[in-house]
């Protein structure tokens, strides 16, 4: 390979220059490139701006308060994801949130005094006569007559006194003291069977028990 390249003609220098001009003369040949023609850019809206500028400040005002950004946004991710990825955690926290709505807007119905103790004067009156069954039914009229006046949402046109006596709006104790009630009242309506003494005093003693805790 040594001898080979030993052996190599010179190059003549007259012959490239010959050819380069050659090919220099070849019109057919593109030396030059076009120069690029940058089209003019539609300036920016006037509206973006103001934007621009709102959030270069809004930028330089948080400073060294993006790191804080950042941990907020991170932790509200994390969260996010626990709930999609937990139905039970979801449903957890609306049942806890929906029993402390129900404790802090459960309102509490009472009678007051003054007319607690003039239904009972009315219907002591009435079972004094042994007028039993319209004592209780009294009951039950006037305290249909109270719940409304202190909700009227409560009770609907076609309810029963069942149906009031089941509404989620009255309290526990006053649901029971009124489904009492309206058991007797029932009984003495459709049962075929007239109120005693015994069932008057029952039903007046819930009554007084629950209006005027426990007097009677």
């Amino acid at each position: 390979m040594g001898h080979a390249a030993a052996s190599a003609p010179p190059i003549d220098s007259g012959q490239v220059d010959a050819a380069w001009k050659a090919i220099r003369a070849d019109g057919s040949i593109q030396f030059d490139l076009p120069e690029k023609v940058v089209e003019p850019r539609d300036p920016p809206p006037e509206w973006l701006e103001p934007v621009l500028r709102a959030i270069g400040n809004f930028v330089q005002w948080v400073g060294g308060g993006w790191r804080v950004i950042l941990w907020i946004v991170g932790i509200v991710i994390v969260v996010a994801l626990l709930f999609a990825c937990l139905p039970g955690l979801r449903e957890w926290l609306a049942e806890r949130l929906g029993r402390r709505q129900v404790v802090e807007e459960a309102p509490v119905w009472v009678p007051t005094e003054t007319r607690a103790r003039a239904l009972l004067e009315d219907a002591d009156a009435l079972a004094a006569a042994g007028k039993f069954d319209a004592a209780v039914h009294l009951l039950l009229f006037r305290s249909i007559d109270d719940i409304v006046a202190w909700r009227g949402d409560v009770v609907r046109p076609a309810d029963t006194s069942r149906d009031i006596a089941r509404a989620d709006a009255l309290p526990p104790h006053a649901r029971g003291v009124f489904a009492g009630i309206v058991a007797a009242v029932e009984r003495s309506l459709f049962g075929g069977r007239a109120l005693d003494a015994g069932d008057w005093q029952r039903a007046r003693s819930d009554y007084a028990g629950f209006a005027l805790k426990g007097a009677r």
